[in-house]
C-alpha cells in the first residue's frame, strides 16, 4: 500500500474536497438518487458550504498520498458521519478504515463517554460501513430525493 497521511482540514481545501466528493459521488452514487437529490447534494458540498461548517466545528480530515488528496471524512455533532469518499484509484486499501479511525479517536477525546456513531449510508456505501462494523437499524428511507440506510455502530 501507498504511504497515505492524514491532515486535519485546513481552509483553502475546500474546493479540491469538493472536486474529490463530487467526482466519486459521480462515479458511484449519483445513479441511486433522484435529480433533486443529486441536486441537494451538489447543495451540501459547495466549497463555501464546506468551510462554514468547519468554521462551526473543524471535523473533517482528508487522505493524501504525497500531494495528492485521494480521500475525506466529514463529522456532524462528533457522532454522525456525514461524507466519507475515497478516489476510485484507492478504493479498497483501507483508506476509508484509516479516515474513520482517526474521526473515531478525535470524537473519543471529545467525548470520552461516546458509545454510538451514526450514518446514513447510500446504497454504494452500505458494504463499506458494514466492513466498518456498522449495522442496519431501520429499512432503506428517502429524504430530499436522498436514498439511504440508517445505521450504526456501538462502540
Amino acid at each position: 500500500m501507498k504511504t497515505i497521511e492524514i491532515k486535519a482540514f485546513r481552509k483553502g481545501m475546500e474546493t479540491v474536497i469538493y472536486q474529490l466528493i463530487k467526482k466519486v459521488y459521480d462515479d458511484f452514487v449519483a445513479v441511486d438518487y433522484s435529480d433533486n437529490g443529486n441536486l441537494f447534494f451538489y447543495n451540501w458540498i459547495q466549497p463555501s458550504k464546506i468551510a462554514l461548517r468547519q468554521e462551526i466545528q473543524n471535523n473533517l480530515w482528508v487522505a493524501y498520498d504525497e500531494k495528492r488528496m485521494v480521500g475525506m471524512i466529514e463529522i456532524r455533532e462528533n457522532k454522525n458521519i456525514s461524507l466519507l469518499f475515497v478516489d476510485k484509484e484507492y478504493q479498497g486499501q483501507g483508506i476509508a478504515r484509516m479516515l474513520f479511525q482517526v474521526a473515531l479517536n478525535i470524537s473519543f477525546e471529545r467525548d470520552p463517554c461516546l458509545k454510538t456513531y451514526y450514518v446514513h449510508a447510500s446504497p454504494f456505501s452500505i458494504p463499506i460501513y458494514e466492513k466498518l462494523g456498522f449495522v442496519a437499524q431501520d429499512e432503506m428511507k428517502i429524504e430530499h430525493g436522498i436514498k439511504y440506510l440508517p445505521m450504526e455502530m456501538q462502540l
